[in-house]
């Protein structure tokens, strides 16, 4: 009895070896994790072992025309890595207003760079932001928060354009004359010689031409009141072959006040295309939200009574075909009338914000209505 207890303690000990160093020759089925990204937290709450990235611009209070957020790249503290980042903008009250969410960022030598969308800011307000690096999962600490105050507002890029038109002539305008800057509300055309003009580097061939009005009434003037205007630059309006004019008429010899649009697009003169509505009603109390778009030889003018989501005014949307493509060269966008050989022939005292013209949908801008 004592023999065959023996053998079973000596079968189970080769076996409990044999187990053992089996588990201790198993070949690893993946890669061990970095040293860096480890699972305990520092005091901070950061799981990565780096550095905080140092904040490089825009810092103390500084308002640059475009924001964009730069910091310096950490390297690991045992391994040599390469992580993402994540940037974070807050306001005032401390809410996160803008968050790049993990991204690799856009190096440059040591530095990082974050553009948040022009459109996460309020225009002229104090933020602050902050970066943090991250590496499979793991978090490093965040920066030490850095100031900034967003821009006045206004941008030309390419074949887009953003003027919010509350804060003064922004430094976009190509030229203007005869007008009035009503802080905080927007831009007053006084006369029918007035005009708010910008040029495009790019000509938006498929895009929309949109902004807030206000102060239209039915009117008496003796000409054809242009709210809105396109060309191409150098050639006058009544031989302009990618001509557009926008017009809110008025109740002189009968027109009722109609809204009607012409649109040349590599036409000769005498082909141009020229779509009218009906009679409208108009309150100069009320914001008028007028959208104009141009896509592969489809046309639209939308004009919305009340504001952006207000009904649409009767007999808009109202629709065109045109020859495409959209080409003037260079491109010119105008608030009133485009001038050239003919008399210009504005609408007086139309209050005009926000002016938005990309081949990208219009976001929601502050000081929509």
């Amino acid at each position: 009895m004592f023999q065959k207890r023996l053998m079973a303690c000596a079968c189970a000990t080769v076996l409990a070896l044999a187990v053992a160093c089996s588990k201790d020759s198993a070949p690893p089925v993946s890669p061990s994790a970095s040293p860096d990204a480890g699972a305990a937290a520092a005091p901070d709450g950061s799981t990565l072992k780096t550095g905080a990235p140092a904040a490089v611009s825009p810092v103390n209070g500084a308002q640059p025309d475009t924001i964009v957020l730069t910091a310096g790249k950490v390297a690991g503290k045992y391994a040599d890595i390469s992580p993402s980042y994540e940037f974070e903008i807050k306001n005032a009250a401390g809410a996160v207003t803008n968050s790049s969410g993990v991204i690799a960022g856009v190096t440059s030598g040591n530095n990082v760079t974050y553009t948040p969308p022009a459109t996460a800011f309020d225009f002229d307000t104090p933020y602050t932001w902050r970066v943090r690096a991250v590496y499979q999962g793991a978090n490093g600490p965040w920066s030490a928060a850095a100031a900034f105050r967003s821009a006045v507002g206004g941008y030309v890029r390419g074949n887009e354009v953003f003027d919010p038109l509350t804060n003064g002539p922004s430094k976009v305008i190509n030229a203007s004359n005869d007008v009035t800057w009503l802080p905080g509300v927007g831009v007053r055309l006084n006369s029918k010689e007035s005009y708010v003009e910008w040029k495009l580097p790019v000509t938006c061939t498929d895009c929309e031409f949109s902004a807030m009005m206000t102060n239209l009434g039915n009117g008496s003037e003796e000409w054809k009141t242009k709210v809105m205007s396109m060309l191409e630059e150098g050639v006058n309006t009544t031989e302009n072959r990618y001509r557009v004019t926008i017009d809110k008429r008025t109740q002189w010899v009968g027109q009722g006040s109609r809204i009607r649009y012409t649109m040349c697009s590599g036409n000769t003169a005498g082909q141009c295309t020229e779509p009218v509505t009906g009679f409208q009603s108009w309150d100069r109390s009320l914001t008028y939200f007028w959208k104009f778009e141009w896509h592969a030889g489809q046309a639209l003018l939308t004009v919305n009574r009340g504001g952006r989501n207000g009904p649409a005014m009767p007999g808009t949307p109202l629709p065109i075909g045109y020859k495409a493509p959209y080409n003037p060269r260079p491109h010119l966008v105008r608030l009133g009338s485009v001038g050239g050989r003919s008399e210009p022939e504005t609408n007086p005292g139309t209050i005009v914000w926000n002016v938005w013209v990309s081949p990208n949908a219009r976001p929601t801008l502050p000081g929509d209505k």
